[in-house]
């Protein structure tokens, strides 16, 4: 061990030298070619350094150490084989020591650690580089995205106090199919088809959920599965996650931070805006959290039906007691009435999305709403109970036996099988 210790550490001195003497800069894009030949210049290195040695070092052994010091100086350092995982979704980093991810839905503690602080400074300033903004003692925290698509927000002292910290999310690139999520138990057949009569019979739909519940999957899963390919659809979203089909009618918007002058920002309700200029059938929304939430009410009270959008909640009601207060903040001159009109006549459905102990995340609530002057009332048509399968206590989400007041309105538009919401 020690001695692979100071094989790895020489062969670091020397690759350093190597960078220096060919005049490459490690904080800036160094292409996959280039790449390429200074890792098997490294390798050699490497060869050389473990000849005559007591114990033999595999090729396997030594591949992981060209590995890691290539992806110290050109990559993401000791996170890097993460970022290639593909059953890893997050990626937070507290401290050197201190790097936990979750794998298939999991959270857990990393097998791997930072050297010292500098080590994570020099990761963030790497990939800073690719998004072209910056974080330093003035501007100390910071929200991109790198290449791959990974969102990222990175905080530094001294508004992190402890420690240069990193959170990265990854973005899905294969979404579950329907059949996939029924067999993991996220919804039962009977809720499935019931949304997909809602989604094909244009119901305005909020989803709502805490973080990481799978909102924007879910979503992502009722656009692609079931809206027409012949209806147009406009796509916003701050960070792209949601994947259509390609024969699917779509246009995607994109919102877009300010550069280092702080000019050229495009935020959420701008394209909202902009959206209705560009002849939708539908708009889907990837997250509401700020004044696009009113617009979002606008857009389903003008004839937009079968929008879609997510927002940050822990169970039905706090989705709509949060999408009215944030429409109130967007509004000084709106009334509370014009908000909870617009929320009666424009929302249809609310999905709610929980994510279990286990890791497991389930579709937990399926309701509609209505007001009494003072609260929010929720009526579940779906809601989640304990069942217990096989001798292990499970949650499942059942129909209660309500009939929505959209059920006529529905069935108009699509063929829904009567005995659909029958317990």
């Amino acid at each position: 061990m020690e001695e692979l210790q100071r094989i790895k550490n020489e062969a670091r001195k020397i690759f350093q030298q190597l960078l220096l003497d060919n005049h490459i800069d490690v904080s800036s894009h160094v292409d996959a070619r280039q790449k390429e030949e200074l890792a098997a210049a490294l390798k050699r290195i490497l060869i050389r350094l473990s000849r005559g040695q007591r114990k033999t070092i595999t090729e396997d052994i030594l591949e992981d150490v060209k590995d890691s010091i290539i992806a110290e100086y050109l990559g993401y350092g000791v996170i890097e084989k993460y970022i290639k995982d593909p059953k890893v979704t997050d990626i937070l980093v507290n401290s050197p020591d201190q790097i936990f991810i979750e794998k298939d839905g999991v959270l857990i503690k990393g097998d791997v650690k930072f050297e010292d602080e500098k080590q994570i400074t020099s990761i963030i300033e790497r990939m800073i580089m690719e998004s072209g903004r910056r974080v330093d003692w003035s501007s100390p925290y910071v929200d991109f995205r790198l290449k791959g698509g990974e969102r990222v927000t990175a905080v530094i002292p001294p508004i992190s106090s402890r420690s240069p910290s990193l959170c990265i999310r990854k973005i899905l690139r294969d979404i579950f199919s329907l059949e996939q999520l029924i067999e993991m138990g996220t919804l039962t057949p009977k809720m499935a088809d019931f949304l997909k009569y809602c989604v094909k019979g244009r119901l305005n739909i909020l989803i709502s959920g805490a973080t990481g519940t799978g909102k924007t999957t879910f979503m992502n899963l009722l656009a692609k599965e079931f809206i027409p390919p012949n209806e147009r659809v406009i796509v916003i979203e701050d960070t792209e996650e949601l994947v259509l089909d390609d024969n699917q009618h779509f246009v995607k918007l994109l919102t877009r931070p300010p550069n280092i002058s702080g000019e050229g920002e495009v935020i959420l309700s701008d394209l909202v805006k902009l959206a209705l200029h560009l002849r939708p059938d539908r708009i889907i929304i990837g997250e509401v959290r700020g004044e696009e939430a009113f617009n979002f009410l606008h857009i389903v009270n003008t004839g937009h039906d079968g929008s879609m959008c997510t927002i940050h909640s822990n169970d039905a009601e706090d989705a709509l007691v949060r999408l009215e207060t944030l429409s109130l903040m967007s509004r000084f001159n709106i009334s509370k009435d014009v908000v909870h009109r617009f929320m009666r006549l424009g929302i249809n459905l609310i999905v709610h999305m929980l994510r279990l102990t286990n890791g497991k995340r389930v579709v937990s609530q399926i309701s509609e709403f209505d007001y009494d002057g003072n609260n929010f009332i929720i009526k579940d048509i779906f809601s989640l109970q304990k069942v217990v399968k096989d001798g292990k206590e499970d949650f499942i989400a059942k129909p209660t036996g309500y009939k929505p007041s959209f059920l006529e309105t529905l069935t108009h538009r699509v063929n829904i099988p009567q005995n659909l919401l029958e317990t």
